[in-house]
């Protein structure tokens, strides 16, 4: 890869490959909503110091003018943070709609800085616009090319403000302040981008290597429970079906364990290809499979469960001769109608997978 090539790649995806980057971006997007509910409170406490200052500056009539107009930028700018906040804490998972929000409360606090900076103090150099040019491109995680381009705008428009509204003498310092300052800011953002998608990237592995069952990659014991009690929390309906393999021992004791490992894998991507992406799939342990399938009936339940039995005769082919057919039987338990409670949920399956092992196996049954 030639050195443009590796800096197209470094823009435009942080440095990532784009399968990689795609993989990031639910939690690039959680870090971006957390950070802008922090910064928009934050910004928030400190505009309301200043509105309260205000109250306490030398009274005279040439600032009578300039203290209410103040009042009122600060009373504006306290509602868009109040705002932002709120609207932050209700979006969820939508990364388009966050980072467009995060560009609506940099250009806000960067018109702020702008305006301190030249308008509001026109005989004075813009440290307010400095500091903030180089300090809040860092709290945010995006694309390296997009925030470069938005940190030369809010440069050029504070340049030809401060064109407008100082001495020569003053612009031409705030215009050589401006070019050192984005050329900083604009560094030492494409380095942060870099290392932060990294930084996700890593974190993204070690979470599935910790949530995933080494032999199937399902999730496991730990991980299904969590991600199962999210559901519930969120009121999401659907079924608990506890599945087990049966007579699992027999495999493993006439085929060895290495079939016996083959056997249960390929029942991990049968369950995997009937029951779907929006299903949560876990390895409970041995031979026992958790599966949390939402938002069906118990009617539309039974057919993916036959599904599976047809599609694993077709995936499994015994080593010697053998009239034996794989089988799994099943117990399920409805959420919210059985139980509010996972272990409770877990309990109820379990019951049913019993009785229909005690029935002849081969079946799922709904808990009564």
């Amino acid at each position: 890869m030639s050195f443009l090539d590796k800096m197209i790649h470094i823009m435009i995806y942080g440095g990532l490959e784009k399968e990689e980057f795609n993989q990031v971006q639910d939690s690039i997007t959680d870090k971006n909503r957390q950070m802008l509910c922090y910064t928009g409170a934050i910004c928030m406490i400190l505009f309301i110091g200043m509105y309260l200052s205000t109250f306490f500056t030398a009274k005279s009539d040439l600032m009578d003018d300039l203290r209410l107009r103040s009042r009122m930028i600060y009373a504006f700018l306290i509602l868009i943070c109040g705002i932002t906040v709120i609207i932050g804490r209700k979006l969820q998972h939508c990364h388009r709609l966050i980072i467009v929000e995060w560009y609506l409360f940099l250009s806000l606090l960067y018109g702020f800085a702008i305006w301190a900076g030249t308008y509001n103090q026109p005989y004075y150099p813009g440290i307010t616009f400095f500091v903030f040019l180089f300090a809040l491109p860092l709290l945010i995680i995006d694309r390296p090319f997009r925030l470069c381009f938005y940190l030369m705008i809010v440069s050029v428009v504070f340049v030809f403000c401060s064109f407008q509204t100082k001495s020569m003498n003053l612009f031409e310092l705030d215009s050589m302040n401006c070019i050192c300052f984005s050329y900083l800011s604009i560094t030492f953002c494409i380095i942060m981008m870099v290392s932060k998608y990294k930084e996700a990237l890593q974190k993204k592995i070690i979470e599935e290597q910790r949530d995933r069952d080494a032999l199937t990659e399902l999730l496991n014991k730990t991980a299904l429970e969590r991600e199962v009690c999210k559901c519930l929390r969120k009121k999401e309906k659907g079924f608990l079906i506890m599945i087990d393999i049966d007579d699992f021992k027999y495999i493993n004791d006439h085929y060895g364990h290495l079939f016996g490992d083959a056997v249960l894998c390929t029942y991990a991507k049968c369950f995997e290809k009937v029951f779907g992406s929006s299903s949560l799939i876990g390895r409970f342990g041995g031979d026992e499979f958790v599966v949390f399938v939402k938002k069906v009936s118990f009617d539309e339940v039974i057919p993916l469960f036959e599904k599976v039995k047809k599609m694993l005769k077709t995936m499994i082919n015994f080593p010697i001769h053998d009239d034996m057919i794989l089988t799994m039987s099943a117990g399920a338990a409805f959420f919210p109608g059985n139980s509010q409670d996972y272990k409770e949920l877990l309990n109820l399956a379990d019951q049913a997978l019993y009785e229909v092992k005690q029935k002849g196996k081969n079946q799922i049954k709904l808990c009564s």
